[in-house]
């Protein structure tokens, strides 16, 4: 099983991501060492309707390290973009 994961954690799919033309958000975590920083601003210029937000002193897991701003972020991006779940 092992293999199958890293080869997926490792496939390239950038070429998609200009094909993506809906609204997306993009949280961050600045210490996130897992998927680093430079990866969120690559997407970010790949994605033509993307924002970008960096939580600071959050890592891979920022949803959870800074739980209260990022429910403020979705909510406000959900209400700005008129977006139903």
């Amino acid at each position: 099983m092992r293999p199958i994961l890293v080869r997926v954690v490792n496939e390239d799919l950038s070429d998609l991501l200009p094909k993506i033309s809906h609204q997306s958000l993009l949280v961050w975590g600045a210490k996130d060492k897992a998927t680093p920083l430079y990866q969120a601003r690559k997407m970010d210029k790949l994605l033509p309707n993307a924002t970008l937000v960096v939580l600071e002193g959050a890592g891979h897991y920022s949803y959870l390290d800074k739980f209260p701003q990022f429910c403020k972020l979705v909510s406000s991006f959900l209400k700005d973009k008129n977006t139903d779940i």
